[in-house]
C-alpha cells in the first residue's frame, strides 16, 4: 500500500528493538540535537481499556535539546511509523517527568500492515477489551495510497466472550458494512464498556461524502459540510461487532467537535452532547470560518441546550440548562457520579470557541450537574495552562488525567503546553495536582461548590432533582432519570499496583469487579535488554566464525602432517565416507533351476538336501561379508540388506599347492607350531571339494609335491573311512533349523533325502570354511579355474578332466569324501591307493566302465594317470542302483 514500506519497515524493526528510541522523536532531528521533549499533542484520539490509556494519531510536537544546552523550535515528526502509544495508570508521574520515558508503544505485527497512516482527529470506539479507529483526516500526499472508504482498523487487547485459544493481542484491518464510510471527522465519541457499545455523533464531511483530507485550498476535499448522523458500534460479541447508522432528527443539530459522554441513568444509560461549533475555522484551508456570523449565533446554544439520547429507546430529547458557559469546542468531558447516584456530574475542561484560534484558549473546569442541569465553574485556571484538542480520562473515581492538547497560535510557532503533556485534576477537591500517584486515591465526593447548588453532602443526597428553573423538557426524561442504572454491570479495574516509571508493555491483568492490578516495566529495562541481546547476538556470530576458521586450520594442518588426510577424514566422517565408497552396483544374482545343483551345494556345506516338494517358509538369514557366512540366532530380527560389498579380489600372486595346504589344511608339517592336533584328527574333520578343471589348463600333481607323509595320511584316511556316513544317507551331524523358530521348516536328520539327479561328487566339508572354499574355487590365471555349481551349464560338451600328470602350475587336489558301497568294501587311502581314472573322467571321455579294481577297463593304470582322492564306487555315483536303494 505504501511506496516506502521497505524502508519504514526496517526503521520500525530497529525502533521496536529499542523501545526507548521508538518513544522519542521519530524524524526531523536537527543538527546538534541531543534530546527531544514532548511539547504539544494536537487532535489525537484516545480510549481507556482497563488500566491503560491508548493514544493514536494527531500532531505530536517535539522540542529539540541542542548540544549547547539551548532548545530548538518545536517540530512535528508526523508519526512516520504509525505507532500507537500507551500510558499505564500504574506508573506515577509529575510535572518534571519526561513523558516519552513512561509511554509504551503498540504497532502492527507484520510488515504489510506495520505502517499505517497517521490520522488527525477521528475517534477511538472501545469497550474494556478492544477499540476501533474510526474517522479522521489524512495528509493528501503521493507517498502512499489512502485506505478505501470502507476500511477500518481495530486492535484487540484482550479476549472476551467465547474463549479463543489462539487469541493474541494484535492490530487488524476490518471492513465497514454497506452504506458506511470512514470519510467523516470532527465528530464526538463516547464509550460505554458496561453496555459494550460506542457511538460517534455528528462531525463534518465533504460535500459529496467522498474522500476528505487535512484542509487545503481544494475545497472539494475539505470537511466543510455537517454530518447529521449517529453511528453506533455494538461490541457485545467479540469478532462479530455490528455497526448501525441513523440520521439525526431535525431538532438535533449536527456540529463539529462536541463532547459526548455516557451517563449511567435509566436502563441502558443516556448520551449527553455538550458544546461543539458550526462552521469552524479549522475546517477550511484558509484558517477562517465559512460563516462566522451563523456560527456565533447557533454555537452558544450547544452549551445551554443539551441534547440527550436514550440508549434503550433510541429517542432524542433536549433539555435546557442554567448558568451555561460560553461557546466551546474541542474540549474534553468526563462523568463522576455521587456515591448514592443522586447526582451525576459532567466535568468539561478547556477548548475554545472554534472561531478564533489566535486568542487564548480556555483553562476553566466547568461542571454540569444532573438531573438539576445546573452549570458550575469549579476552577478558573490560567492562560498559560490552557489547552484545546486534548483528551481526558478517569483512572480513579476522584481523578481526571488530561493528556496532550495545544495552545493558541499567536504566531507561526507552536507554544508548548504549560505544566506539561500530562496533568491531573482532583474531581472532589476541584484542584489541579502536581503529581499522579496510583497509590493515592479515594471515592468520589461531590465538591462543596456543587453541594451549595444541588444540596446534599460529600456522598450525595442531592435535593434538587429536577431542572431548575425550566423543568423537564420532556416527561419521558423524568422517567428515565427516575430509573436507577444497574451499576453492578460496571467493571472497575482500580486500584493499580504502583510501578516505577517505565515504558514497554503493561503487566498481566487479573482484575474483576472492584479488582486491581496492572503493572509496568522500569524505563531502563527495554534499552538495556535491547543492547545486551544485540551484543550477545553479535558475539555468537563472531565466536561461530572463529570456531569455523579454527576447525578449518586444524584440518589443514592434519592433512599436511598425515599426507592426504583421507584416513583422518574418514574417521571423522565415516558415514559419509562409507556412502561415497559404496556406490558400486549390486553384483548380479545367478540362479538355476537345476535341483541337483542345490542338493550338491547343500551337501558341500555338510547340510542335508530337502526332499522334493518340501517348502521352506523362511530359512535362517545369513549375512555375507568377505565371503564368510554367519548363521544368525533364530530370534534375531531379520533385515534384508542391499549388497554393497566389493567383489573379492585375489592376492598379488598365485598360491602354490604347498602354500594352500600350509594356509588351509595344516598338513604340511606334523611338527609345525601351528598344528596342535594330530594328523588323524585333522583328516577326520577335513575334506575338499572336487570341482571340474578347465580344459585349457590341465593340472598335474605328484605326492611328493603335496608334502604329505604317505604313511600318516594312509592311516588317517583308513581311520576316517570307518566313521564316514554312507552316501545317500543323512549325516547325523547335519545342522537343522532350531525348533523354536516358527518361521523355519525343520528337516529331520533321519529323513532320507532324494538321490542326486546327476553324478555329483559330495564331500563332507567341515573344517574348511566357505571363504577358503571360495578362494580355492576362484583361483585363476596360471592356476585353476573352477566353475561354480551355481553358474550356467556349458552349452555343448562338458569339460573333460585330464588325469595325466604334466609339468605345470600346481593346482589344489580334488578330493572326494570317503564312501562305502553296498558291500561295505573298504576303500584305499589317499596316497597308497592305485591311481585310476575317476568315474567323472570315464564319463566325460566316453571311457569304458570302471572295473572291480577301480581301473578303467581297457586302459592302462600307469602312474602317469591322475589319482582319485578316494575310491569312488559306481553305486555311489549313481551309475547303477545301489543295494541300499533297491531294498
Amino acid at each position: 500500500m505504501y511506496h516506502s514500506t521497505g524502508v519504514l519497515f526496517v526503521a520500525s524493526a530497529i525502533l521496536a528493538s529499542f523501545p526507548y528510541c521508538a518513544n522519542s522523536q521519530q524524524s526531523r532531528w536537527v543538527p546538534n540535537q541531543v534530546s527531544a521533549t514532548m511539547c504539544a499533542w494536537k487532535a489525537f484520539r484516545a480510549a481507556q481499556l482497563k488500566d491503560t490509556a491508548f493514544l493514536d494519531g494527531g500532531f505530536l510536537y517535539w522540542t529539540a535539546g541542542l548540544a549547547d544546552g539551548s532548545s530548538g523550535r518545536p517540530t512535528q515528526d508526523g508519526n512516520p511509523l504509525g505507532l500507537t502509544y500507551t500510558l499505564n495508570f500504574s506508573v506515577p508521574f509529575d510535572s518534571n517527568t519526561n513523558v516519552s520515558e513512561i509511554l509504551g508503544i503498540k504497532s502492527f505485527d507484520n510488515a504489510a500492515a506495520n505502517i499505517k497512516p497517521n490520522y488527525y482527529d477521528g475517534a477511538m470506539l472501545a469497550n474494556d477489551h478492544e477499540f476501533f479507529l474510526y474517522g479522521g483526516l489524512l495528509a493528501n500526499t503521493k507517498e502512499y495510497s489512502p485506505p478505501d472508504a470502507d476500511d477500518v482498523l481495530y486492535y484487540r487487547d484482550s479476549d472476551y466472550g467465547v474463549p479463543k485459544p489462539a487469541f493474541k493481542p494484535s492490530f487488524a484491518n476490518g471492513q465497514l458494512p454497506d452504506n458506511f464510510t470512514r470519510y467523516v471527522t470532527y465528530g464526538g465519541a463516547a464509550n460505554a464498556p458496561s453496555e459494550n457499545k460506542a457511538w460517534y455523533f455528528g462531525g463534518s464531511r465533504s460535500p459529496s461524502w467522498g474522500p476528505i483530507f487535512q484542509p487545503s485550498i481544494n475545497g472539494s476535499l475539505n470537511p466543510s459540510e455537517v454530518a447529521d448522523t449517529l453511528i453506533t458500534l455494538d461490541l457485545s460479541v467479540s469478532q462479530s461487532e455490528k455497526w448501525s447508522n441513523v440520521t439525526l432528527p431535525s431538532k438535533i443539530p449536527g456540529r463539529a467537535n462536541p463532547s459526548v459522554v455516557w451517563v449511567p441513568v435509566g436502563k441502558q444509560g443516556i448520551l449527553v452532547v455538550l458544546g461543539g461549533v458550526a462552521y469552524p475555522e479549522y475546517s477550511t484551508g484558509f484558517g477562517a470560518s465559512d460563516n462566522p456570523a451563523q456560527s456565533e449565533k447557533v454555537s452558544p446554544g450547544y452549551m445551554s441546550n443539551i441534547d440527550i439520547y436514550d440508549v434503550e429507546s433510541g429517542e432524542w430529547y433536549q433539555q435546557s440548562t442554567s448558568g451555561a458557559p460560553s461557546q466551546r469546542a474541542v474540549g474534553c468531558a468526563v462523568v463522576a457520579s455521587a456515591q448514592d447516584s443522586s447526582s451525576h456530574n459532567i466535568y468539561y475542561y478547556g477548548g475554545f470557541d472554534g472561531l478564533h484560534e489566535t486568542t487564548n484558549f480556555f483553562d476553566e473546569v466547568w461542571v454540569l450537574s444532573l438531573p438539576s442541569f445546573t452549570w458550575t465553574m469549579l476552577s478558573p485556571g490560567k492562560n498559560e495552562h490552557a489547552r484545546a484538542y486534548h483528551q481526558c480520562l478517569t483512572p480513579y473515581p476522584d481523578q481526571m488525567v488530561t493528556i496532550g492538547g495545544s495552545r493558541h497560535l499567536p504566531g507561526q510557532d507552536i507554544l508548548c503546553l504549560g505544566g506539561g503533556i500530562l496533568q491531573v485534576f482532583n474531581l472532589t477537591q476541584g484542584e489541579w495536582l502536581s503529581s499522579y500517584d496510583p497509590a493515592k486515591w479515594d471515592k468520589y465526593g461531590v465538591p462543596t461548590m456543587i453541594q451549595d447548588k444541588i444540596g446534599g453532602d460529600y456522598s450525595g443526597g442531592a435535593t434538587v432533582t429536577t431542572p431548575t428553573p425550566s423543568g423537564w423538557g420532556a416527561t419521558q426524561l423524568a422517567d428515565i432519570f427516575g430509573q436507577k442504572y444497574n451499576t453492578s454491570k460496571i467493571t472497575t479495574y482500580y486500584p493499580y499496583k504502583p510501578e516505577s516509571s517505565g515504558n514497554g508493555t503493561r503487566g498481566s491483568w487479573d482484575g474483576g469487579s472492584g479488582g486491581g492490578g496492572g503493572g509496568g516495566t522500569p524505563s531502563w529495562v527495554p534499552p538495556v535488554l535491547g543492547v545486551v541481546l544485540g551484543l550477545v547476538f553479535l558475539t555468537a556470530i563472531a565466536v561461530g566464525i572463529l570456531l569455523y576458521r579454527r576447525r578449518s586450520l586444524l584440518r589443514k594442518r592434519q592433512s599436511e602432517t598425515t599426507g592426504s588426510g583421507t584416513e583422518t577424514d574418514e574417521r571423522r566422517h565415516y558415514i559419509r565416507t562409507w556412502l561415497n565408497n559404496n556406490n558400486a552396483e549390486k553384483a548380479p544374482t545367478v540362479t538355476t533351476d537345476d535341483p541337483s545343483s542345490r542338493d550338491y551345494d547343500m551337501r558341500s556345506r555338510n547340510e542335508t538336501p530337502l526332499p522334493p516338494g518340501t517348502y521352506v517358509r523362511s530359512p535362517t538369514p545369513e549375512m555375507t561379508q568377505d565371503g564368510m557366512k554367519y548363521e544368525m540366532p533364530p530370534d534375531h530380527q531379520r533385515f534384508e540388506l542391499g549388497d554393497t560389498s566389493k567383489a573379492a579380489e585375489l592376492d598379488d600372486q598365485a598360491l602354490s599347492y604347498n602354500d594352500v595346504l600350509t594356509k588351509h589344511t595344516q598338513l604340511h608339517s606334523p611338527t609345525s607350531p601351528h598344528s596342535r592336533t594330530t594328523h588323524n584328527t585333522i583328516l577326520q574333520s577335513s575334506s575338499f571339494y572336487t570341482g571340474s578343471v578347465s580344459q585349457e589348463q590341465p593340472s598335474s600333481l605328484t605326492s611328493s609335491q603335496a608334502g604329505i607323509n604317505p604313511a600318516t595320511a594312509a592311516a588317517a584316511m583308513a581311520h576316517e573311512q570307518v566313521e564316514s556316513p554312507l552316501l545317500g544317507h543323512p549325516n547325523p551331524y547335519t545342522r537343522t533349523p532350531p525348533p523354536g523358530n516358527p518361521r523355519d521348516t525343520m528337516v529331520s536328520p533321519m529323513q532320507t533325502p532324494p538321490p542326486p539327479t546327476r553324478n555329483a561328487v559330495v564331500s563332507d566339508v567341515s573344517r574348511i570354511s566357505d571363504r577358503h572354499l571360495a578362494h580355492l574355487r576362484n583361483l585363476s590365471g596360471n592356476t585353476v579355474s573352477s566353475s561354480s555349481n551355481m553358474g550356467p551349464s556349458p552349452p555343448n560338451t562338458p569339460p573333460v578332466m585330464h588325469a595325466a600328470f604334466v609339468a605345470g602350475p600346481v593346482s589344489p587336489p580334488l578330493p572326494s569324501p570317503p564312501s562305502a558301497d553296498s558291500q561295505q568294501q573298504e576303500a584305499r587311502d589317499y596316497v597308497s591307493m592305485e591311481q585310476s581314472v575317476s568315474p567323472i573322467d570315464q564319463r566325460f571321455n566316453n571311457a569304458p566302465p570302471v572295473g572291480p579294481g577301480g581301473r578303467a577297463a581297457g586302459r592302462s593304470g600307469s602312474a602317469s594317470m591322475r589319482a582319485s582322492v578316494f575310491r569312488e564306487n559306481s553305486d555311489d555315483l549313481g551309475d547303477k542302483p545301489s543295494k541300499s536303494s533297491t531294498q
